[in-house]
């Protein structure tokens, strides 16, 4: 693998060429590649040492040389779904901390960061899921917080990418959206014990406002009249809007905004509630309440 990757990379090879790369060798890359990867997954290390195969791909920089030679080649959907998947599974199922060795964080932020923007809903799908991966490990183990959150670095919304990538799910219906809202409930939890966190998410991210103005927006899209049920019906219950998809996706929303609110950081709770307020219930509903 390390030959192939070495073969095309401009750095080493000057007669290297960005571009297509023979299928054979593409092929064997992965084939190879997911070899390496199973065999990673399952190699345990004795006294907190590096196991030889972690080691290898460690000093040799594999992760990031398969990275950068996946973009040499045509970075497409299918790609990058592929590696995606490869991290979502050395994340979860390693018995070794992985997350701990720049090597590997770094192509894995790489990665993060070139799915960010405009996606195919594939994409979308398995950078959530890997999105919720990575915060499911945060909120068990805060101890690794510095490695995803840069403090000394003022890159407003990109100092914590893995949070301002699900800001853009937090109304999204279905799967992804739940996955997301769920990721960024883990974030939460971690901001009540970690100031600064919540001072980031507070002063360098949309985080508030988006949750408040979709509100407004899912709000405008409920339907204006109920079919009645019968004489006897007298209000809504749950089996009531989970039929009417809009209602389900502004209940959502609400619970979700309710649910950061109890357990997020004070300085969270109260811009987010101001936001609500100020954007949602007097401009909003309270119009409506009146009519």
């Amino acid at each position: 693998v390390v030959k192939i990757l070495e073969k095309h990379d401009p750095l080493k090879n000057a007669q290297a060429k960005y571009g297509s790369i023979p299928p054979d060798e593409a092929s064997a890359v992965q084939n190879y590649v997911e070899h390496m990867l199973f065999l990673l997954i399952e190699e345990q290390a004795k006294d907190a040492a590096m196991g030889p195969i972690l080691e290898f791909v460690v000093c040799e920089n594999i992760m990031e040389k398969l990275f950068l030679w996946s973009l040499r080649r045509e970075f497409t959907d299918e790609t990058k779904i592929e590696q995606l998947k490869m991290y979502e599974m050395l994340v979860t199922q390693s018995y070794q901390p992985l997350l701990h060795h720049k090597p590997i964080l770094k192509p894995l932020m790489m990665l993060l960061s070139s799915c960010s923007g405009t996606a195919t809903p594939a994409v979308e799908g398995k950078l959530v899921v890997l999105l919720n991966q990575l915060c499911s490990i945060l909120a068990k183990d805060p101890s690794i917080l510095e490695l995803f959150f840069h403090t000394s670095e003022d890159q407003g919304a990109a100092n914590f990418l893995i949070f301002s990538l699900l800001i853009p799910f937090i109304h999204r219906e279905g799967t992804v959206g739940q996955q997301a809202r769920d990721a960024l409930l883990f974030i939460m939890s971690l901001s009540a014990e970690n100031s600064m966190v919540a001072n980031h998410i507070v002063e360098n991210t949309y985080f508030c406002p988006v949750l408040a103005t979709g509100l407004s927006g899912l709000y405008s899209s409920l339907p204006t009249k109920l079919e009645e049920k019968g004489e006897e019906w007298h209000c809504l219950l749950r089996d009531d809007w989970l039929l009417l998809p809009p209602l389900v996706q502004f209940m959502n929303s609400l619970e979700f905004c309710n649910a950061v609110i109890q357990v997020a950081h004070p300085l969270i709770r109260s811009q987010l509630v101001s936001y609500i307020y100020n954007g949602f219930l007097v401009p909003v509903l309270a119009p409506a309440l009146h009519k």
